[in-house]
């Protein structure tokens, strides 16, 4: 294929705003799986984030600007409370599919990420009512590639299903959830951790 013809994609990059996330910085078994698949990927078509940028969305919190500091401790203060008596729970990292042109893996089960996300949201709610929070019709994923092109979901159906076969997924222990303050780049995200949220923290 090709990529001559193709149109790059083009989008606001820069300060994103603050939102909640899953991050896996502690997950070797994850790392090494994402580097494994990610060696089957044809970067002339996709950029491949780093291991240590992997990140599962929860939920937007507030856009650029829109939220102080002194809002964003409260809402913090507020997802501690909410999530004292929220057991940990494990997700498992098995399939491999294609996100709108990005690639990256389906984590199950759904029920336990979209409890913690409801917690969270209703944390958030209570400070910021105004809060433009995100439903997303995708099932919770990891991204492992982004695509440099417009029109590549064809491509990434293609790739996800050729790497999928292969994958014999990883089981991760989800203990925690963090703010983060999110930074769009050219093809791919960065940010800093706010705070953080434990899970069944009664301290």
């Amino acid at each position: 294929m090709d990529s001559s013809h193709l149109q790059p994609i083009e989008g606001d990059t820069g300060s994103l705003g603050h939102y909640w996330f899953l991050t896996f910085e502690h997950s070797p078994e994850l790392h090494a799986l994402t580097k494994s698949c990610q060696q089957m990927i044809d970067t002339a078509y996709f950029d491949l984030p780093p291991v240590d940028g992997l990140h599962l969305t929860l939920d937007r919190i507030a856009r650029d600007g829109a939220c102080t500091p002194e809002q964003l401790a409260l809402i913090a203060t507020a997802a501690r409370r909410t999530c004292q008596n929220l057991a940990p729970f494990t997700l498992t990292m098995e399939r491999v599919t294609n996100l709108r042109g990005a690639i990256g893996f389906v984590a199950s089960p759904e029920e336990c990420v979209h409890a913690l996300r409801d917690a969270l949201r209703t944390a958030t709610l209570s400070i910021f009512p105004n809060a433009p929070v995100k439903d997303s019709a995708s099932a919770p994923h990891v991204t492992i590639a982004y695509p440099m092109f417009a029109g590549l979901a064809t491509k990434a159906a293609a790739t996800a299903d050729r790497i999928d076969w292969a994958v014999e997924g990883v089981v991760l222990s989800v203990a925690e959830a963090v703010m983060v303050a999110l930074e769009r780049q050219e093809h791919s995200y960065a940010w800093d951790v706010v705070a953080r949220v434990l899970l069944d923290d009664e301290r």
